[in-house]
């Protein structure tokens, strides 16, 4: 049973892991490029806040999973790799590895959650703003799609990342060694 619940946690995490981070690489280099054929502005703007709602919903379910799956197996991995008793979590590389990728994760969540709260509404406020022929200085435009992109490439790069400390926890004769 206990293999059961581990394999299901590894793949409830990886599940998770697919959906958060799918969606980013189909937002930057499927639907950005591909959306910029898109000529008429009102349409534009209606199809990028249906796609980005969908993201949001796919990526908030893919960090639950993230969760579950992940707390799960961070609550059972002495057991798991049978790890005698009185070693300390900072003993093995296991521990400073996870502490490592936790502190990125957070960095990373807080960077999207800046991105999908404040900077993508704001550039596609703006975007329909402009729709209806309002007057966006191009220079306002121009700052928020740096910004946009350079959050949306960080939380990528973050994520991959983290998912790169992730293997290296799951590569036993790395993580487990003492620190």
């Amino acid at each position: 049973m206990e293999n059961f619940l581990h394999i299901a946690a590894v793949w409830l995490h990886v599940l998770g892991i697919a959906l958060f981070v799918g969606p980013q690489f189909f937002l930057a280099f499927a639907w950005v490029p591909a959306s910029r054929q898109i000529e008429d502005m009102q349409t534009r703007v209606a199809a990028m806040r249906t796609i980005t709602t969908r993201f949001g919903w796919i990526g908030g379910i893919g960090l639950l999973l993230i969760l579950i799956g992940g707390t799960y197996l961070i609550m059972t991995w002495r057991d798991y790799h049978n790890i005698v008793e009185g070693t300390a979590f900072f003993d093995l590389r296991y521990g400073v590895v996870f502490v490592i990728k936790m502190v990125i994760l957070v960095v990373m969540i807080v960077l999207v959650g800046l991105h999908m709260f404040v900077v993508g509404p704001s550039q596609v406020d703006a975007m329909e703003e402009r729709a209806r022929g309002e007057d966006v200085p191009d220079v306002r435009m121009r700052q928020i799609r740096i910004t946009s992109l350079v959050l949306s490439i960080t939380g990528l790069i973050l994520a991959l990342v983290i998912m790169g400390f992730g293997v290296s926890l799951g590569a036993t004769e790395y993580s487990l060694k003492n620190f």
